[in-house]
């Protein structure tokens, strides 16, 4: 069952963040993770809890635990620093539920 990973960023050196989009890409393809959205024009239609996100990133896993493999990995915690460097993000990992 897939699992999502949505990301808000406010990049605070874009240098640096373009440096993470590099390395981060082929770890992200390695786990199987595809982006769904990157970066795109987001609409707030309804903010009842304070939100407003800034660049929103989503990425489709195979599995919540691919997702979870790929956040952990040894490789993404050093290139996770260059990240934590550039921007302030919020990360939320989605598993895919039922439709009722």
């Amino acid at each position: 069952m897939p699992a999502y990973l949505i990301a808000d960023d406010t990049i605070t050196d874009t240098e640096t963040f373009d440096e993470y989009k590099r390395q981060v890409l082929p770890l992200i393809e390695r786990f199987g993770g595809r982006f769904l959205s990157r970066g795109g024009e987001v609409r707030v239609l309804e903010s009842g809890k304070s939100w407003w996100p800034d660049r929103l990133v989503i990425i489709e896993f195979p599995t919540m635990s691919a997702l979870e493999d790929w956040y952990q990995c040894p490789e993404y915690l050093a290139v996770r620093d260059i990240r934590l460097k550039s921007a302030e993000s919020t990360l939320i990992a989605l598993s895919e539920g039922s439709v009722t």
